[in-house]
């Protein structure tokens, strides 16, 4: 089996604009949609979404390499470095992952092998792995199954005495001016590294880091794509494959791209609803807050953070008692006065089966 870097074209990327046109325009109308919403919220709503557009991003990018993070940690960590409280060397894992991904939302200068090679530190701060913080020094092949006996091979990277020419490559295309619309150059970025595949491990994660790099030196990604790469971890793995044949003057990158933008145009459709609905959830507690006690307040919060789901189930008395831990009585009197507030309607004939529907 041959592999693209093998081949004369190598490193020379190639797409189809006529085949990406439509996917692109629509990438670009959906970003453009997700800013315009999130340019009206408050300063403290936006940062709000963009610590936890960060959060969300380490927690899921770090899932689909099949390692569990604790969003708590994470959350912690990210808002002490946002906020300069972290400007020492890492205590704990959390602390570093939130090193990486601040840095690769906040680059102003360009990308260079020192900084890739501090990120490979930060990312197994406090694990144990061949060569740390340097390009790899042994072969490494991309296998469909570790099965023993059985040699499922589907991409070996360029030998360890290549990586360093072909990263100096990269990094100088990477830095250089952008010639192409900004979705595909971070398409194509993120294939070209993970096809020269530089690091012992990790390389995944940093890629997808590159990623947030490209977009937050135009406008920044106003969403988690890890999360949507995600749910569809198959679909990458295969479309990464497909974005590396060889064509008759250059690597025939298209597949990859196509996938990418549709990937990128499902992850802003997620988005959009998340940003409706915390539009939604502010618009509530504005409307209702001066009706709402402080447990009925907690509650409602408790609910909210569950999501629009767990809204349109409503809420009974024995609900809200679980909820508040009030006693049935005090249970009650919450919901008839919620009710005669306008913040909920009752939905059933009464009685113990009493249920209210909430009005958000």
């Amino acid at each position: 089996m041959s592999h693209i870097w093998q081949s004369s074209h190598w490193p020379r990327f190639h797409y189809d604009p006529r085949a990406t046109e439509v996917a692109l325009a629509e990438v670009q109308e959906r970003l453009g949609e997700i800013r315009g919403i999130q340019a009206g919220l408050s300063p403290q709503d936006q940062e709000y979404l963009h610590y936890s557009r960060i959060v969300e991003e380490a927690v899921a990018s770090f899932e689909i390499e099949g390692v569990q993070l604790d969003p708590s940690q994470i959350e912690a960590s990210v808002i002490a470095s946002l906020r300069h409280r972290a400007q020492v060397q890492p205590a704990r894992r959390a602390d570093a992952i939130a090193a990486l991904m601040t840095s690769a939302r906040d680059i102003s200068g360009p990308v260079d092998e020192a900084l890739l090679m501090s990120w490979h530190r930060l990312l197994f701060f406090g694990i144990e792995i061949e060569d740390p913080g340097r390009w790899r020094s042994f072969e490494i092949e991309i296998v469909k199954s570790a099965a023993p006996g059985r040699s499922d091979m589907l991409y070996r990277a360029p030998p360890p005495s290549q990586v360093a020419t072909d990263m100096a490559d990269f990094l100088s295309w990477f830095n250089g001016p952008v010639t192409m619309p900004v979705p595909i150059f971070a398409a194509l970025a993120h294939l070209w590294f993970e096809s020269i595949h530089p690091f012992s491990d990790g390389n995944g994660r940093i890629g997808r880091a590159l990623i947030d790099v490209v977009f937050a030196r135009h406008r920044g990604l106003p969403f988690a794509l890890s999360r949507q790469i995600e749910r569809e971890k198959k679909e990458y793995y295969a479309a990464l494959q497909a974005g590396r044949q060889s064509g008759q003057a250059a690597i025939d990158a298209t597949p990859f791209v196509i996938w990418f933008l549709n990937c990128l145009n499902r992850a802003a459709k997620s988005s959009h609803d998340d940003v409706r609905f915390f539009l939604r959830r502010n618009a509530f507690f504005a409307r209702h807050g001066a009706h709402l006690t402080s447990r009925a307040n907690e509650a409602f919060r408790k609910i909210f953070a569950l999501g629009p789901l767990r809204l349109s189930e409503g809420i009974s008395a024995r609900g809200w008692r679980k909820l508040t831990g009030a006693s049935s009585a005090t249970a009650t009197r919450d919901l008839a006065a919620l009710e005669l507030a306008g913040v909920l309607r009752r939905t059933d004939a009464g009685g113990r089966s009493t249920s209210y529907e909430i009005l958000w």
